[in-house]
């Protein structure tokens, strides 16, 4: 059985924001705790104008902190932010006093610990390992002054402590070299593929959108796969290629099933996972898969499409898919009204992966896309 892991969840928010908005800002780590199976005993909000540069929440804080790990035996400690390095040794030294095993981790600790119990293939294992080494980097050097110089001393104030951190950097730059030259080997031959599928008249479709939209499912559902499908973030790393055979066309294209976004994701993080997303960025038709239930629907949207953006997918069409009609307990006609109106570019299809509503059209859409821009290119 996996090993429950007892969190501590700790944010920052201006002093204006109320304690319902700061708890809404909080659900989204939540979520990433449950994937990592831990369980958050305590969230610790602090209104502050910024974060404290030492330690992040402050001095009385952090004397908090240390009675709720010692209590409560709090393996992991999660900030909500990405921070600098030093902050986050800073809080670990102070609670090493009452757990020596602690973990400090920012948001994307966080993510790179649920991407490593996830990863299946060497393409995903090299990206989280490139990622991680990025993200630690960093963390390593800034130590610098305060741990390894300790080691000080020497001619000019040029101590052992600085000639190893120096020695450390070029390791560091050269280990990631060795993995980069290996992932480039791995997506080119990925890009190949995408190459031969071109040449012989292939069409690419990719699903993508943010996690735990249902992405997977609708792949399942398109697919005829069983691949595998959970409540939860990050579940697909990987990307994966199925077939749907369209009546009207007559013809098979190939679907991908790619990650789900996040908010809040660093430049670094998308582009260590670049390769995986080449389904995506080479892709004719896009099916961006949205919630129609969620809340925060419309930022999550702009979210998706800035990443997309950033990674240079310009597919021929993109279909906005609205998945879970069947869950939404609004004015459905109001809902549907609002988000023609304002996503009609993207021709938005409402579907349920659930009951299988909408999914016809949907093919029909695709078919029509294809035809479209077929019709163009000659």
């Amino acid at each position: 059985m996996a090993k429950i892991h007892r969190v501590v969840l700790i944010d920052v928010i201006d002093p204006h924001t109320h304690r319902q908005d700061a708890e809404k800002n909080l659900l989204e780590l939540k979520s990433l705790v449950s994937t990592y199976n831990g369980i958050d005993i305590v969230s610790i909000i602090q209104h502050r104008t910024r974060p404290d540069k030492a330690t992040f929440i402050g001095s009385g804080k952090v004397e908090e902190l240390i009675e709720i790990v010692k209590k409560e035996q709090i393996g992991v400690v999660v900030l909500n932010a990405i921070v600098n390095p030093t902050v986050l040794f800073n809080l670990t030294q102070k609670l090493w006093t009452v757990n020596p095993q602690i973990q400090v981790w920012d948001r994307i600790d966080l993510i790179l610990n649920i991407f490593d119990k996830h990863a299946h293939t060497s393409s995903a294992k090299l990206q989280i390992e490139i990622a991680r080494m990025r993200h630690m980097g960093p963390r390593v050097f800034g130590l610098g002054t305060t741990y390894f110089s300790r080691q000080g001393g020497g001619i000019g104030g040029r101590g052992v402590g600085e000639t190893n951190i120096e020695l450390m950097k070029r390791h560091w730059r050269k280990q990631i070299k060795l993995k980069q030259d290996e992932l480039a080997k791995l997506a080119r031959q990925h890009e190949l593929q995408l190459e031969r599928r071109r040449e012989n008249n292939l069409t690419g479709i990719s699903i993508v959108g943010y996690t735990n939209a249902g992405k997977t499912s609708l792949f399942n559902l398109l697919t005829k796969r069983t691949k595998k499908v959970k409540d939860a973030l990050f579940v697909t790393l990987d990307s994966v290629t199925g077939k749907v055979y369209l009546n009207e066309s007559k013809k098979e294209v190939l679907v991908s099933d790619t990650i789900g976004f996040i908010k809040n994701l660093p430049a670094s993080l998308v582009e260590s996972f670049k390769s995986t997303l080449m389904d995506a960025i080479h892709a004719d038709i896009l099916l961006h898969v949205i919630d129609i239930t969620d809340p925060e629907r419309d930022e999550k949207i702009e979210i998706v499409e800035r990443i997309l953006m950033e990674i240079g997918a310009r597919p021929k069409k993109i279909i906005f898919v609205f998945n879970k009609i069947d869950a939404y307990e609004g004015n459905g006609e109001e809902i549907l009204k609002e988000i023609h109106n304002k996503y009609e570019i993207f021709t938005p299809q409402f579907i349920s992966v659930k009951t299988d509503f909408g999914i016809p059209k949907l093919k029909r859409e695709i078919e029509k896309g294809l035809s479209e821009y077929t019709s163009i290119e000659n």
